[in-house]
């Protein structure tokens, strides 16, 4: 099977762990469209190509001055970057951008005019029902009647589809880990204070401001690793505390497990708020979408604690605990609960090892891939030869709706389970 994927207006930097699940699979020919990378990126996406002779990469140029609304639905392609792609036909198309996006609507276009039998699939991640300024509405709606199947990656981003009026197929398909690199320490740490680590941007919606307070009034050290408009504070508060706040820059996700062994818990505090960089009389709520940063420290056996903002509780599920959003108080208290109940430490970190397995990499592709296989028997039948059932690995497909009938294989009684759990906590938030 051979999927096209698109990586435009999301950048591909947070999507290589994927590619290398999928090109783990050896019924899987792999063609990624991008446009937005790092130069570390660029090179790890060549080295794949030189070690797989089915991985294609095509790196295309974005339209100069069409992302300066500051939102990356705005992101274009110069015209005919999908023409060098003409002649290697898709067996399905996956799209990474939300279904407003002007990429979106590019990569349609593409396969409308060379490959207008193909499947296609697109990401959603929107927590919020937003309304965007013309033409992105008219883009959205489009798209919804274009699509086969939707993979929102949570519960809520399936509601904002249901209630902007997409009526299609959709699987719940959450972002993932890869847990051969994020994995628990080999050995324990050795004796060190109490520290609290956080991954992510210095931005106010991330919620720095409290953790800087709650780290104060439970006078334990900060590990904080990224970068933003709010380094300075951060900075300010490391001179009212000498050596007690560490700082990193961005690091390369291989890189990154080393830095998280050293947390004794990592939290996610962040807050609504509402972004204006599309236009100014433009309103747009920002609630914490998914939490990669989550499951990432699940996956290396860390207690994470959370802001009960967004998506955040329905990550962290049982691995972890949740304060209200904002309050110090409440944030420090429950880290104080990690660092001084031994007992509930070791269970947080052994729930959360087993949750990040359910959000593996290999388990999301596995999903992707099944309702890829299912729609092209059903759109080509005479065309496409099946896969034998044996050569599809068991699959998680978290929290189902709508699924493609009667294509895909049962859930194994582990898949069944999670969904049932899923529906719960999506039902309880």
């Amino acid at each position: 099977m051979h999927v096209l994927i698109s990586v435009i207006a999301n950048r591909a930097d947070n999507w290589v762990d994927l590619f290398k699940a999928l090109l783990r699979r050896p019924d899987v020919e792999l063609t990624v469209l991008a446009a937005t990378m790092t130069p570390h990126t660029r090179s790890v996406l060549h080295a794949l190509a030189g070690e797989h002779p089915h991985f294609h990469l095509h790196v295309a140029r974005r339209m100069p001055g069409t992302d300066l609304t500051g939102h990356m639905a705005s992101v274009m392609l110069r015209p005919g970057s999908g023409h060098a792609l003409r002649s290697r036909r898709p067996d399905v198309i996956h799209i990474i951008g939300e279904p407003a996006y002007l990429s979106t609507h590019q990569v349609l276009r593409m396969r409308r005019r060379y490959w207008p039998d193909t499947p296609v699939t697109v990401y959603a991640a929107q927590n919020v029902v937003t309304q965007f300024p013309f033409p992105f509405p008219l883009v959205e709606r489009r798209t919804y009647q274009t699509v086969d199947c939707a993979f929102p990656i949570t519960p809520a981003a399936l509601n904002v589809l249901r209630t902007k009026g997409y009526q299609g197929k959709a699987c719940v398909v959450p972002l993932g880990v890869d847990t051969e690199t994020f994995r628990p320490a080999p050995s324990p740490p050795p004796p060190r204070p109490f520290t609290v680590g956080f991954v992510g941007l210095f931005e106010p919606h991330k919620g720095i401001d409290t953790l800087l307070e709650a780290a104060e009034r439970l006078d334990c050290d900060l590990l904080l690793i990224g970068k933003g408009s709010l380094t300075s504070r951060i900075e300010q508060a490391a001179r009212r505390r000498p050596g007690r706040i560490e700082v990193h820059p961005w690091v390369p996700r291989e890189r990154l497990p080393d830095l998280i062994h050293r947390m004794d818990v990592l939290t996610l505090p962040s807050v609504e708020v509402v972004q204006r960089n599309v236009l100014p009389w433009v309103g747009i709520p920002l609630k914490e979408q998914f939490g990669r940063v989550l499951v990432e420290a699940m996956a290396c056996g860390v207690p994470v604690v959370g802001s009960n903002v967004g998506e955040i509780p329905y990550v962290i599920g049982p691995a972890g605990l949740i304060f209200s959003a904002g309050n110090a108080s409440s944030l420090a208290a429950c880290l104080r609960r990690v660092r001084d109940d031994a007992a509930l430490a070791d269970r947080l970190s052994a729930t959360a090892v087993a949750r990040a397995r359910l959000f593996s990499w290999s388990r999301v592709a596995d999903s992707m891939c099944r309702t890829w296989q299912a729609l092209v028997e059903a759109r080509q039948p005479s065309l496409y030869t099946r896969v034998p059932r044996h050569a599809i690995t068991s699959a998680s497909v978290v929290g189902v709706d709508e699924p493609v009938r009667e294509r895909v294989p049962a859930l194994d009684p582990a898949d069944a389970h999670m969904n049932r759990t899923h529906e719960k906590e999506g039902q309880a938030q």
